[in-house]
């Protein structure tokens, strides 16, 4: 079988609890540039924009997860794990990668390009080492800053709200939050690693 290279999206959110809670999540797309334009349309359709979670108006940006979670044409599956009472970001960072990597069939066989929102260059190193030590073909790690960000990143940044959103109970309209929560769940599109 020959080496496929996947691109792996990173972001989290929850360093502002103080350790209560930590969410990290990544997209993994099997066609990156085809999945990469589908989910800008989805951003211009859906009324999101280039807007992150936090920053997207509440009924667009659930409008936006609805279309993403209910498509059929591209297989994507979006990962994410939750810690609570821990400050071990990085390390939380790094489990959630190689649990994400190692979910995918045959991922020795298979080479990883890692983009994680925000990260430095000195992490960028630190993060690439503890991922090849646990065993996972990562070609490089890379940071993404917030200029350079893309649909993908953004996308992770999304599902990271989202979960939080649904675990704190905030939202508005809970219940329809709640409810596409388990139905992406169901759908095998939104994993628990």
């Amino acid at each position: 079988m020959s080496s496929k290279r996947f691109y792996c999206y990173v972001d989290e959110t929850g360093q502002d609890t103080e350790g209560d809670i930590f969410i990290v999540t990544i997209v993994v797309p099997e066609n990156r540039d085809e999945v990469l334009k589908y989910i800008e349309d989805v951003e211009v359709q859906s009324g999101k924009g280039k807007f992150k979670w936090g920053r997207a108006k509440p009924d667009k940006r659930f409008q936006y997860l609805e279309t993403i979670f209910a498509q059929k044409k591209f297989p994507l599956k979006l990962y994410y794990s939750v810690y609570k009472d821990t400050k071990e970001y990085k390390t939380s960072t790094i489990i959630t990668i190689v649990k994400a990597i190692q979910a995918i069939k045959n991922y020795k066989q298979h080479k990883f390009v890692i983009s994680v929102d925000g990260l430095g260059r000195k992490d960028q190193q630190f993060y690439g080492s503890q991922i090849h030590k646990l065993g996972i073909p990562s070609r490089r790690v890379k940071g993404i800053k917030r200029d350079e960000s893309n649909a993908l990143i953004r996308l992770a940044d999304s599902v990271c709200g989202f979960v939080r959103d649904v675990l704190e109970g905030k939202e508005v309209d809970e219940k329809k939050l709640k409810a596409l929560f388990k139905e992406a769940i169901d759908n095998d599109r939104l994993v628990e690693v």
